[in-house]
């Protein structure tokens, strides 16, 4: 997964941000891209796959809710 470049260039600002707030301590571009690295190889891709489960549940509940409706139009 890729975002653009400024999309990057902010989440490597919030998470230098971060680790200053939690350890009072700088940490440098080639760590936080490191780290940016890292969730990016590790955690995208399970974070991308919930929420491909989330849609996937609310496509399926539409569809249900689109042949209740198909039922309701058929003569009898």
């Amino acid at each position: 997964m890729r975002l653009r470049s400024d999309q990057k260039t902010v989440i490597i600002q919030k998470l230098q941000d971060y680790y200053y707030q939690e350890h009072e301590k700088e940490l440098g571009i080639i760590g936080a891209e490191n780290l940016y690295d890292f969730f990016m190889k590790n955690c995208a891709p399970l974070i991308y796959n919930l929420a491909i489960e989330d849609i996937q549940g609310v496509i399926l509940q539409q569809f249900e809710s689109i042949q209740e409706d198909i039922e309701v139009l058929k003569k009898r």
